[in-house]
């Protein structure tokens, strides 16, 4: 029973917009609290011999239950009106013929927090407040001064009322900080995720790699890219792409060391971040990635679907500023889908000199070097290609890495 209650609570209202979770989960466990309070009001009134404000706690917590219901059918202005309104109302009966030293006058001050507490209108704030002002006043001007006996003395019926009241704002506004530091988290989650693969998302990723920077960490980047994810996504459509991506997360996540960080930077395209790492141990990192990939291919609906990725790798050291390293990954990433892809390029993208142990091929670049699964690493870093230096600055002007792109 009490698991299906705590579902029941957790369980929130279709199209709940964002702004208003908070409101509707903290206003639900003090209706709830006020429910309870206007059902034990009932034995309690009539103990006092006051049938009429027995009668009209009885009716307060059927309309209670309606406003309950109104708050989780979405109707959360409504519920409101509906709760603060009753509580005002019983407050007010009640400091009528207690007086004002039984303590139901503090009932007002849940109200007032009610009211400033909830997403409203800065005027409605302000309109509802002075109506509930009034209503305190008019209520102490006609009650009598003391309590004049009964079973219980004065000085009980306020403590219980004060004791009533604390409970109920230090339950209330610990359910508001504790509702507040969770979706805060959960908002900063959101923010910094990518939604489909749950790495980290374009704007965190290159903000740690900004970071590690300017903190003068020695890192390498990997830029991976899934090889023909178009055809893919044209062949067998855009939720095996998906699935691809999703694959392709999960692949980077086990492959990365503690401490290693791994984002979506855009639609096919990943960057790895390799905190202390030379060049040999990035494209060892980079193998065992395609290595992985390769002994376990995604699938969809129990079928395989053979994907191989290209990876451009560039270690700081190699460049003197972030926006040299991000387009030097990115050159050499270009550099590896325009040579066959599916395999990883770590030097010179003209004259390569030297090949992974595992994948050497059995011929350079040049002579048939083009052959898929090959390293390609060189020991003097990049060279010039042939093209024309306007078009190589064409195409850094162009690279999405540039700084203009992703700081913030």
């Amino acid at each position: 029973m009490p698991r299906v209650i705590s579902t029941w609570l957790r369980r929130e209202p279709r199209l709940l917009a964002v702004e208003h979770r908070r409101f509707y989960h903290a206003y639900l466990w003090v209706y709830l609290m006020l429910m309870g309070l206007f059902a034990m009001w009932v034995p309690f009134f009539t103990l006092f011999n006051e049938s009429r404000l027995a009668f009209v706690s009885g009716i307060m917590a059927l309309v209670s239950v309606l406003g309950v219901m109104l708050h989780r059918a979405h109707q959360l202005t409504l519920g409101l009106a509906l709760m603060m309104s009753a509580l005002t109302l019983m407050a007010w009966l009640s400091v009528f013929c207690f007086g004002l030293s039984a303590g139901y006058e503090y009932y007002f001050f849940i109200v007032m927090a009610g009211i400033h507490l909830a997403p409203l209108a800065p005027r409605i704030r302000v309109v509802t407040t002075l109506m509930l002002f009034m209503a305190a006043v008019s209520a102490l001007m006609v009650s009598p001064v003391l309590h004049e006996g009964g079973v219980l003395s004065a000085w009980v019926l306020q403590s219980a009322n004060l004791f009533a009241v604390f409970l109920m704002m230090v339950t209330f506004l610990w359910r508001m900080l504790a509702l507040t530091e969770h979706f805060e988290r959960q908002y900063l989650k959101d923010a910094s995720r990518d939604e489909l693969t749950e790495l980290l998302n374009r704007r965190q990723t290159l903000r740690h790699a900004e970071d590690w920077w300017d903190d003068r960490v020695p890192y390498a980047v990997l830029m991976l890219d899934a090889d023909n994810f178009k055809r893919i996504n044209d062949l067998h459509g855009h939720a095996v792409g998906d699935e691809v991506l999703r694959h392709l997360g999960r692949l980077l996540t086990a492959t990365l060391r503690q401490g290693d960080l791994a984002g979506r930077v855009g639609g096919e395209e990943f960057l790895v971040l390799l905190p202390r790492i030379g060049r040999s141990e990035a494209i060892s990192v980079a193998g065992r990635m395609r290595s992985l990939l390769t002994k376990s291919p995604p699938a969809f609906a129990g079928t395989p679907v053979p994907v191989t990725v290209s990876i451009g790798v560039a270690i700081r050291h190699e460049v003197d500023s972030l926006d040299e390293l991000m387009q030097l990954a990115d050159r050499r990433l270009y550099h590896a889908k325009r040579n066959g892809r599916d395999q990883v390029v770590a030097g010179g993208e003209h004259e390569m000199t030297g090949f992974s142990a595992a994948d050497a091929p059995t011929s350079p670049p040049g002579k048939g070097g083009g052959a898929r699964g090959k390293v390609y690493t060189g020991a003097k870093g990049d060279r010039e290609s042939g093209e024309s230096r306007k078009n190589k600055q064409s195409r850094k002007d162009s690279s999405p890495f540039s700084r203009t792109h992703f700081i913030g």
